[in-house]
């Protein structure tokens, strides 16, 4: 049993994981022997209490989260004002143009203009008619058009499965009924009725879906006969609408509403048929699976469908028509006649008093009328107004789903449309009905409502049965309840969120609630599994299959954080460290308040953290032949006790690392404060190939093919955890939140095609370079990537902090292919160069999509000087190019085999391929103009004076150096960014020469006006706008001068940046010092002539000789330059430097005859500073070397730089899998010199391809356009805007002259302006929909509880608590214990801090909990045992006043105390889970021990206790035991305290 914190009684830490089931991540053992310090000596109790740094993801940004809350209150509002608003007035305008539908209708008119002391009628003719029934067909038939064009869209751009015949003639028959059945409500029911009455009959069309609640409710749900009574009931309400109406009026027509009201309802069945679960009825189970077929098959059938149910219901206009005795094809005859001008007549009536107690009245004519003019404009102006409404109220609904505003938002607002909708048509048909001439000035007077034919509210409601239409409203609200209790996942997706994705115009309330899906498939609870998640069950709602050996814990998120490293500052490390902390403590909270207190966290995850190191080994000190840790490895150990503490704020002191040979080198094991693990993969390069891309491919045959599928689960089972399972990849210097990582997770549960999702990357850094690259980034994802994610996909998921699906990976040729090995010269390009890109290349080729997620923030350090910068993007430009001309190649079949990607965003991606080709010649012109117009040079010797440097800069590319080139690349670039400035002023003067309207002004007013808008609707990054100036005036560095760069070192495939120097080993220390002591000799025997008076090093001579060396003659003498000497200078040196350290590394020249040990002033336990010297001897002078097995005792093991943590080994089977591995894809490659001057050959032959093609075809683009302007007066096009107007009269002849000088366009640059303004004008509106989606998504994570009133019934306390609890547990957890102790920062006045008092409490606690889980128990004890006191104030997350406080405590206790009781009564049926993923079958291999190793223990001379332990501080080594996973281990004392059960 796992150990417990002895003063908290019931917390233990169970687990009801059977041994097949999917192990958690974390190591759920209390370790509560992890202290911070040993006992403190008294003059060493003064203190470094750790501050909170604000720098990167960690800058406030408090005014960003307030406006998001009060986006979100907005949201509230205005989503509820527009649903509301919109479905009433859709519904308003919808009664309206059925109210003009009836035959031979008479309304009363307005005699304002006509006769004040007489009343008229008006009578509706058949082309008043017409144009009506034109107006509903429209209405009808738009959100068809809608839904046509969207399956459309999805039929050609996606893939849509292809129907079933049975499926297929399902679908028609119901939708062809349920058109009839709108029909027949629309054109002959509704006409009939008055619009209050009709309003109140649109709530009972909900018949069919009640019968099916009824009939799926499972015997088993709990108040299983209340609700099919209710049920029943609702039922019975709905069909009373029946026969109410039409028993009471007696019109034949109303016996059309049964029919009616049951087609409609009938198409509302796929919602209600409910889910297959063990008690489903095999009739219902059939309904399923007819469901299911259609839902899949839905885009495919409604494009043929949306067109058949249009004409259905205009063969149902024609049929109506016959019915009332009018000629059916009057319907097309008389259109022309409807909608043109015509006029209609007013006659005047005398009104006669039929019943003068109920008010009744009559009318007869007189005689007297008027003719006057018709409107025939105002059936489109209604219908479109109910078009636009309906659209209005469909699109609000959803936002309001996406972003969880549901309950409020959207069920109330719709359930309040029939009251207020009924409310205002009494008021509008009272007011007509008093004043004929109410709305005059707004509706014309021959157009109004049908008006019920009563004065009095009273007598409507008795007389005419109104108050039957509550029973109505009241059994429709009841048939929908399931969407005031919604369990979808943020920003769903629509298809999720309704079970049909559009909506039905006449009718658009009902059918967005009865359309909305019920989310009974989301529903999990604790007690299912231990690790909960709310991603989608295994049997979803299209699901068919029930598949029994799946287990809920299959689908718990699964994030596998995988960093690689190689040579990071200290400082970079720190910011990855912390990040890793943070997500270590998020997801502890989040498991605390899921075990202990039954909490249902829809973004629980397990944590992993794995840092793959390359080149972590060097030669050691002492000897070649063993290797040791280099310093970044040491830098990273020593940095993580300093990150823990930086980010819980208190001094924290983690177990030292565990340490574990392995076939590729080493790795290293931390167990973090929240129980996760972080293991650091030391690669040594002699063993294993280095580099990133081998990273990833180690990384991922380790987590998807060794830990899953190895497992020994059924394939079902597999796939649901692949699905799951998500491998966080970052670069070691990122910087990021925990909720980043949540908001790339909700894209993936959002859509299972989703293969990788990337969040928005902040450079960081200081200087020129850094302000650079951080307008470049935002510009580059405020536009490019937001536009690649809106019409297509991301082509490139960078890996410094990017989401990528196991599944995905582990489909045929993305894991596989991604290890191949280059052996072509544009391998190493594609491949080496641009792993990240590639990656995503062959996710896209296969089918998958690739997102971006704006609100997920990550900080990674940019390079900052100018050369680190040229050299990262010399490997980017060749990679990026090459992958999306692979991508360009295979385009038709990505096109048919990827949904998302369309032969449209190809054209797209090829207009950006051909910009970036061209860019440079484009900027070349930019500058001879922007000479020309500021020096006034012509244009021939504009072009001269820029091709010198570029061609010159081209020839150093080609000839020279790298440092060369960077060098006069830095020179040019400065040059470039002066001449910059003058194209500044060029472009001032040329706006004004030529006016605003002219081509390049309005160009460059645009262009700059989307940079500023673009600024404006991201006000987290306005500050990038400051770096537009530097990103101006580099253009012609960064698009002539990087980009000849990067093409003519295309054979350079070395990386570039971070590189240091690579320790040598002994060996070839060696042999540098023979080549210096031999130059030294040479520079010897010179100083010997020199004394003997030979000084002609001083002269040399174009013509001399001498004899013997005794003298020389010199001709033409000129003085030396030394350079001979000055080189062997400096091999002397370097040889001195040499000799020091070869001595510093050997044993001393000179060692005493005596044998005698080295005093050292170590650690205490360092058995390394006890070694002994040897004597001298005539046989050898070598030290004894101990024998060592790299995979049992090689020599970093005992490096103390590692903190002397514990020795452990690899699984038999881990071992195995590691060396195969190495074997199959990883063992380093041999460098053969034959082979490696091949691939050096052909790079070079690739690049001086790829240099000529590319300055060809920029050659002849600017030679084209450069004679075009030269040429302009015989070759252009008149510009049309801000012509020059000179107007001369003639006095002589008095004759006025008007001359027009219109701006001149050549056909090319009237092409560019199109070209790069179409590119632009895509990116800009592609970034404000990307805009929206964000906003959405951000959104959707904020939880307002602000502006509700202070909650008083245990409901509402139990709510704020659900809602608060892992931030309540976050409050709980912290290792900071100041409010515990007391002992926190005194940040009070100088003259009243006790500062003594403070240290001697210092003193009395000597140790603290590096344990989140064991420290939340403890504060949950104190609340629970004492008076919480003065802790409770310390915990912001309990409520904001007291009153709030005491009842979220309150609800934490009684949730504590329940979740205990149960535990209690399950305990005997559970067993406790080891600390790995899965447990591995025990097998006879498992048992047995390391090939080489013994069965005792292994004496690790490296290990020194914990300080914290219990253990005797003596210098004898601790010896450590080999253990496996199976959790057995051979005896000892030394795995005690981690054996926990």
């Amino acid at each position: 049993m796992a150990k417990t914190n002895p003063g908290f009684k019931g917390l233990a830490d169970e687990s009801d994981q059977s041994d097949t089931e999917f192990q958690p991540l974390y190591d759920d053992t209390d370790e509560l022997d992890q202290r911070t310090a040993q006992e403190t000596k008294g003059w060493n109790l003064f203190r470094e209490i750790p501050v909170k740094k604000e720098s990167g993801s960690m800058v406030s940004n408090s005014w960003v989260d307030t406006g998001v809350k009060f986006l979100k209150f907005l949201a509230y509002i205005i989503t509820f004002a527009a649903v509301l608003g919109s479905a009433v007035i859709s519904k308003g305008t919808l009664l309206f143009i059925t109210s003009q539908l009836k035959k031979g209708r008479h309304i009363s008119h307005c005699n304002k203009g006509l006769e004040l002391d007489q009343q008229f009628i008006a009578i509706h003719t058949l082309e008043e008619r017409i144009t009506w029934l034109w107006a509903a067909l429209i209405v009808f038939s738009v959100p068809e058009v809608g839904l046509f064009l969207r399956s459309v869209r999805i039929c050609f751009f996606k893939t849509a499965r292809k129907p079933e015949i049975g499926h297929f003639l399902v679908a028609f028959a119901v939708d062809t009924l349920q058109t009839i059945g709108l029909a027949m409500f629309v054109l002959i029911i509704l006409p009939e009725l008055d619009v209050v009455k009709g309003a109140m009959l649109m709530n009972a069309v909900c018949v069919v879906p009640g019968i099916l609640n009824a009939f799926t409710r499972s015997s088993t749900e709990p108040r299983y006969p209340i609700m099919i009574i209710l049920d029943v009931l609702a039922i019975s309400s709905q069909v009373t609408a029946f026969v109410v109406w039409p028993l009471l009026d007696g019109t034949p027509a109303l016996w059309c509403t049964p029919f009616a009201c049951l087609l409609i309802s009938l198409g509302w069945w796929e919602n209600f048929v409910g889910y297959i679960s063990r008690h489903t009825s095999f009739s219902l189970i059939y309904l399923c699976e007819i469901r299911d077929g259609i839902k899949k098959s839905r885009y495919y059938t409604q494009r043929m469908l949306s067109i058949w149910k249009i004409i259905i219901f205009m063969i149902a206009i024609l049929i109506s028509l016959k019915l009332q005795d009018d000629n059916p094809f009057t319907f097309f005859t008389h259109a022309n006649q409807a909608f043109g001008d015509r006029t209609y007549t007013v006659h005047e009536i005398q009104v006669i008093l039929q019943d003068l107690y109920h008010g009744a009245l009559d009318y007869a004519l007189t005689g007297g009328s008027f003719r006057l003019t018709a409107k025939w404009s105002s059936a489109l102006w209604v219908s479109l107004i109910q078009i636009a409404t309906a659209f209005a109220c469909y699109a609000s609904g959803k936002f309001a789903c996406k972003i969880l505003i549901q309950k409020f938002s959207f069920t109330f607002a719709l359930s309040l449309v029939g009251p207020v909708t009924v409310n205002f048509l009494i008021y509008f048909c009272g007011r007509r009905n008093a004043d004929p001439c109410a709305f005059r000035d707004t509706i014309p007077e021959y157009l109004f409502f049908d008006i019920p034919p009563v004065y009095f509210l009273r007598t409507y409601i008795s007389q005419e049965m109104v108050w039957i239409w509550l029973l109505w409203l009241i059994s429709q609200a009841w048939i929908t309840i399931h969407a005031w209790q919604p369990r979808c996942e943020r920003v769903a997706a629509t298809d999720k969120l309704f079970i049909k994705p559009w909506y039905c115009g006449p009718l658009v309330d009902q059918s967005l609630l009865l359309y909305r899906t019920k989310d009974e498939d989301n529903e999990l609870h604790p007690e299912d599994f231990k690790d909960f998640d709310d991603a989608d069950k295994i049997s979803n709602a299209s699901s068919i299959k029930i598949i029994n050996d799946v287990k809920p814990s299959d689908s718990i998120t699964r994030i596998y954080v995988c960093a690689t490293m190689w040579h990071e500052t200290k400082e970079e490390i720190m910011e990855f460290l912390k990040s890793i902390f943070r997500l270590d403590e998020d997801q502890s909270a989040r498991r605390v308040a899921q075990k202990y207190l039954g909490i249902i966290d829809p973004d629980y995850y397990e944590l992993e953290a794995h840092i793959f190191m390359d080149d972590a080994f060097e030669v050691s000190d002492h000897s070649a032949e063993d290797s040791q840790v280099n310093r970044f490895v040491k830098c990273l150990v020593d940095s993580v006790d300093e990150a823990a503490s930086e980010v819980h704020l208190t001094n924290v002191r983690l177990r030292p690392p565990k340490k574990y040979p392995t076939p590729y080198g080493g790795k290293l094991v931390w167990i973090l404060p929240g129980k996760n693990k972080m293991i650091c993969h030391l690669k040594d390069k002699s063993k294993i190939r280095h580099r990133k891309r081998w990273s990833q491919v180690m990384y991922m045959y380790y987590f998807l093919g060794h830990r899953l599928m190895d497992l020994p689960l059924s394939v079902d089972r597999k796939e649901v955890i692949a699905e799951n399972t998500y491998l966080l990849a970052l670069d070691g210097d990122i910087d990021f939140k925990p909720i980043a990582v949540t908001l790339l997770i909700d894209l993936m549960k959002k859509d299972k095609n989703l293969g990788a999702a990337c969040g928005r990357i902040h450079p960081v850094g200081s200087g020129f370079m850094s302000w650079y690259q951080m307008f470049e980034y935002a510009i580059g994802h405020w536009l490019q990537k937001a536009t690649e994610h809106m019409i297509g996909c991301v082509l490139c998921s960078p890996g410094c902090f990017s989401l990528f699906r196991g599944k995905a990976l582990m489909d045929d040729n993305v894991m596989k292919k991604y290890t191949l090995t280059s052996s072509e010269a544009r391998h190493y390009v594609q491949y080496d160069q641009g792993e990240d890109r590639w990656l995503c290349t062959l996710l896209l080729q296969r089918g998958y999509r690739v997102e971006y997620s704006a609100a997920s923030d990550a900080y990674t350090h940019c390079p900052e000087r100018f050369n680190e910068f040229f050299n990262q993007r010399r490997r980017w430009v060749p990679s990026t190019m090459a992958n999306i001309f692979d991508l360009l190649a295979d385009a038709k079949r990505t096109v048919a085999v990827n949904d998302n990607i369309s032969t449209l965003y190809i054209v797209y991606q090829m207009m950006l391929m051909l910009g970036t080709i061209l860019g440079p010649g484009t900027i070349f012109l930019m500058m001879i103009g922007a000479i020309n117009a500021i020096t006034g040079l012509s244009n021939i010797n504009a072009l001269l004076l820029n091709s010198v440097p570029i061609l010159l800069f081209l020839l150093i590319c080609l000839t020279c150096k790298s440092e060369v080139q960077l060098k006069v690349a830095g020179v040019i670039t400065c040059i470039y960014a002066m001449v910059m400035l003058m194209v500044i002023v060029g472009i001032a003067l040329q706006i004004v020469e030529d006016g605003w309207m002219a081509p390049s002004s309005i160009f460059f007013v645009a262009t700059f006006g989307i940079f500023f808008f673009t600024a404006a609707l991201h006000p987290q990054e306005i500050m990038c706008l400051a770096y537009l100036v530097i990103y101006y005036i580099t253009i012609p560095s960064m698009y002539m001068l990087l980009i000849i760069y990067s093409l003519c070192n295309l054979n350079n495939v070395t990386w570039g940046t971070r590189e240091v120097a690579q320790k040598k080993t002994l060996k070839e220390m060696e042999m540098e010092k023979k080549a210096s002591e031999e130059a030294k000799k040479k520079m010897d025997n010179q100083s010997m002539t020199r004394w003997f008076g030979n000084k002609s090093e001083e002269k040399s001579g174009s013509l001399e000789f001498s004899i013997a060396g005794l003298f020389k003659c010199l001709c033409c003498t000129n003085p030396s330059d030394h350079k001979d000497d000055l080189r062997l200078l400096q091999i002397a040196t370097s040889l001195e430097k040499l000799e020091k350290r070869l001595d510093s590394l050997g044993a001393p020249p000179e060692v005493d005859k005596i044998t005698r040990r080295r005093s050292s002033m170590g650690l205490r336990g360092d058995t390394l500073s006890m070694l002994p010297e040897y004597e001298d001897s005539e046989h050898s002078a070598d030290i004894p070397r101990e024998e060592r097995d790299d995979l049992i005792n090689p020599y970093w093991i005992e490096d103390p730089n590692l903190q002397k943590g514990e020795v452990d080994f690899l699984t038999t089977a881990e071992t195995e899998f590691w060396k195969d591995l190495i074997d199959t894809y990883l063992r380093p490659i041999d460098e053969n010199k034959e082979e490696q001057d091949r691939i050096a050959t052909d790079l070079k032959n690739l690049r001086d391809t790829m240099v000529f093609a590319f300055m060809m075809l920029n050659a002849m683009f600017v030679l084209a356009i450069f004679l075009l302007q030269l040429r302009q007066n015989q070759l252009h096009f008149k510009w049309p805007f801000g012509q020059k107007v000179k107007i001369i009269y003639d006095n002589n002849n008095n004759v006025m002259q008007i001359d027009r000088e219109y701006l001149m366009l050549e056909p090319i640059g009237s092409v560019l302006i199109i070209f790069f303004g179409s590119v632009m004008a895509i990116q800009f509106v592609g970034m404000l929909f990307h805009r929206f989606t964000t906003i959405t998504h951000l959104l959707a994570t904020i939880d307002l509880n602000w502006y509700c009133t202070k909650r008083t019934d245990d409901q509402s306390e139990e709510a704020h608590f659900e809602r608060h609890a892992v931030e309540i547990a976050k409050d709980l957890q912290k290792l900071n214990v100041d409010d515990l102790e007391r002992r926190g920062v005194d940040d009070s006045k100088v003259s009243r801090r006790k500062t003594l008092h403070k240290l001697e409490r210092a003193r009395d606690n000597k140790q603290s909990v590096i344990n989140l889980d064991a420290n939340f128990k403890r504060r949950l004890t104190i609340l629970h045992n004492a008076d919480p006191g003065e802790m409770v104030t310390r915990l912001p997350s309990l409520g904001g006043n007291a009153a709030t406080k005491r009842a979220t405590l309150r609800a934490l206790m009684t949730r504590r105390d329940s979740v205990i009781a149960e535990k209690r009564r399950s305990q005997a049926t559970r067993d406790s889970a080891a600390g790995y993923i899965y447990d591995e079958p025990i097998t006879a291999m498992n048992s047995m021990a390391m090939p080489g190793s013994s069965m005792g223990s292994y004496v690790n001379k490296g290990y020194e206790p914990a300080l914290d332990s219990d253990e005797e501080m003596t210098p004898a080594p601790r010896r450590s035991n080999v253990r496996f996973r199976n959790s057995y281990a051979l005896a000892g004392p030394a795995g005690d305290d981690h054996m926990h059960f």
